[in-house]
């Protein structure tokens, strides 16, 4: 029910009454003013004090670059930091947060954290520092420069991560190869871009901050290097192609293959960064004769090991950039077959003219015998009986010399390289 609002005279009359009550019996009321009460330790508020007025917490960037974040506050609080990169569509990412730490006792507080290439813009920084009794906040910005990849020193990142914006199946018998590709790379990937570049080039396989992150993936399909409008990029290796299952050294080679396209090749006679004309390099052999770039990539099988190329040739080079480099330093295996391959065409070189002697010696010996059927006479018979001396002795050292022969050449077809 509403409570009425109407005036009730009644109900004035009673609280004039109570008023005039209070007034003369109640006591008279304390003068305004501060408490200037003090506890038996004399340790209370002076007469006349103010609240003391709470000090901000400082905080001072000094240092904030990508890669790097430092600030100086009081001693001991506690602060975090949060990071505004706008990382690029294909490759990693750095953190968006920094782990909370406390100031040392000079009140600074530092951060590393990964750095991996993206895309060069400002990027910006938020710090927070927590003391007992206040807190405080700093918001920055910092440059992200321009991050070119030149092939003479560049940073890679191996990983068995999925790879973002990649579709694909994948395939859990091919884990085991996958994780094996994987350790072989980031164990030789190095050595084998010095090798593959002649000495020239240098890679560095890191586990943070890289200039490109190649993913190796337990699938079938195609590898590949993609770049997206940004200058993002990175590579996708997946262990099982279309010719089949790899071995781990053929996966670093196709691991080359797709650096390789960082640079190369664009331009007359190319496609998709394959050259279209296949082109001996001089100094270069068997699965190495046309470089790494080839379309397709032309790879060779030795028995039950399936070769892959893992030279650039001199055209690579230079669309790599480099302007002059030394010959091509053959591998172990290509010395051994180079050094077979030389006796073995000496040997050949040498049967064939046994051959050709045997051949003449033979048909002498059979004119002799079809001009006498019934008898050779005086001095035929000897001249016969020297033909067939001459052949039985060179029958024998052929014979050796074809033995020699076969054993170097099964020699050499089991190397698994091509030294032509």
């Amino acid at each position: 029910m509403p409570v009425s609002s109407r005036f009730s005279p009644r109900s004035a009359l009673v609280s004039a009454v109570a008023a005039l009550l209070v007034t003369t019996c109640g006591s008279p009321p304390p003068a305004a003013g501060p408490d200037t009460s003090q506890p038996p330790d004399g340790s209370g508020p002076v007469a006349g004090a103010t609240a003391p007025a709470i000090t901000p917490l400082p905080i001072r960037v000094i240092d904030a670059n990508y890669g790097t974040l430092s600030l100086r506050s009081a001693p001991g609080v506690r602060c975090q930091a949060n990071l505004r990169v706008a990382a690029g569509f294909y490759g990693e990412a750095p953190p968006e947060a920094l782990p909370g730490q406390n100031a040392d006792p000079n009140g600074v507080v530092s951060w590393t954290y990964s750095a991996p290439r993206v895309p060069s813009g400002t990027a910006g920084y938020t710090v927070r520092c927590q003391g007992d009794s206040a807190s405080e906040t700093r918001t920055g910005s910092f440059s992200i420069p321009t991050r070119p990849l030149a092939p003479t020193a560049f940073t890679v990142r191996v990983t068995t991560d999925l790879p973002p914006h990649e579709q694909f199946n994948p395939d859990p018998s091919l884990v085991p190869l996958r994780d094996a590709s994987a350790a072989k790379m980031t164990a030789t990937l190095a050595s084998e871009w010095r090798t593959a570049t002649r000495g020239l080039g240098s890679l560095q396989v890191v586990d943070t901050s890289a200039d490109i992150t190649i993913f190796v993936v337990a699938s079938r399909d195609t590898s590949h290097w993609v770049k997206g409008s940004d200058e993002s990029e990175h590579i996708v290796v997946f262990v099982s192609g279309e010719i089949g299952a790899r071995n781990v050294e053929n996966n670093v080679a196709v691991a080359l293959h797709e650096l390789g396209h960082i640079w190369c090749c664009r331009g007359p006679d190319t496609s998709d960064g394959h050259w279209l004309t296949k082109q001996v390099s001089p100094g270069l052999y068997g699965v190495d004769k046309y470089g790494l770039m080839t379309d397709p990539v032309t790879c060779v099988t030795f028995g039950a090991v399936l070769s892959c190329p893992n030279r650039f040739s001199d055209r690579e080079l230079v669309a790599l950039g480099f302007t002059s480099f030394p010959a091509p330093v053959p591998d172990a295996c290509i010395v051994q077959s180079l050094a077979l391959r030389s006796q073995v065409n000496t040997l050949e070189a040498e049967i064939k003219r046994n051959e050709a002697t045997l051949a003449n010696l033979a048909a002498q010996i059979r004119a002799i015998e079809t001009q006498y059927p019934n008898g050779i006479p005086q001095p035929t018979y000897n001249t016969y009986l020297s033909l067939r001396s001459q052949y039985t002795t060179l029958y024998a050292e052929y014979s050796q010399r074809f033995d020699r022969y076969s054993a170097l050449f099964t020699q050499l077809r089991a190397l698994p390289c091509d030294s032509t």
